[in-house]
């Protein structure tokens, strides 16, 4: 009986372990990127979703007409000749950050991360690895990666894109709550 009860107890503390940790999200993740060539061609979008899982796994979804630019007409010609956004209205980002056992979100401070996954924007999948920083300060965990990416790797051309910007820097921040 003593060991059924050492047993049980052992069980109890390891799924409340488990339903402890839960699914971070926040509706208002930032994707920011800038023109490596031309830095006239800078979007923000406020409005991407994420979600950190406890296993480590990472998520973002936003619409590509939630870019802004400055000048109406740069976010016109975005949306309509080079990401084609009525067609492809979404972009992803699914992964793993792969060293996640090494971040504490109960405690404060900043852990490097690893991550990895997939990225699809204008309907083209690519393979993605970049470093970034988890921030954990009060309680409140802050994600943020940079990368690079190359338009013509997901299909994106046009005039403007082979004169100036092929390359653009992508800055992602998301406060989860």
């Amino acid at each position: 009986m003593k060991h059924l009860f050492t047993i049980l107890a052992f069980t109890f503390i390891g799924y409340t372990t488990a339903f402890s940790q839960k699914t971070l999200e926040t509706k208002s993740a930032q994707v920011h990127f800038i023109a490596v060539d031309d830095h006239d061609i800078d979007a923000l979008n406020k409005e991407a979703v994420s979600r950190l899982e406890p296993n480590g796994k990472l998520s973002f979804i936003m619409l590509a007409k939630g870019f802004h630019f400055d000048m109406s007409k740069m976010e016109e010609h975005f949306n309509s000749e080079y990401m084609e956004s009525d067609k492809f209205p979404r972009a992803f980002f699914n992964g793993q950050i792969t060293n996640f056992k090494t971040v504490d979100l109960k405690k404060d401070g900043k852990y490097p991360i690893a991550i990895t996954g997939n990225m699809q924007v204008h309907g083209v999948n690519k393979a993605i690895q970049t470093n970034g920083i988890i921030e954990v300060k009060n309680g409140v965990v802050k994600a943020s990666a940079q990368f690079t990416v190359t338009l013509k790797d997901f299909g994106i051309g046009g005039i403007m894109i082979k004169m100036v910007a092929d390359k653009i820097n992508v800055d992602v921040t998301a406060t989860y709550q």
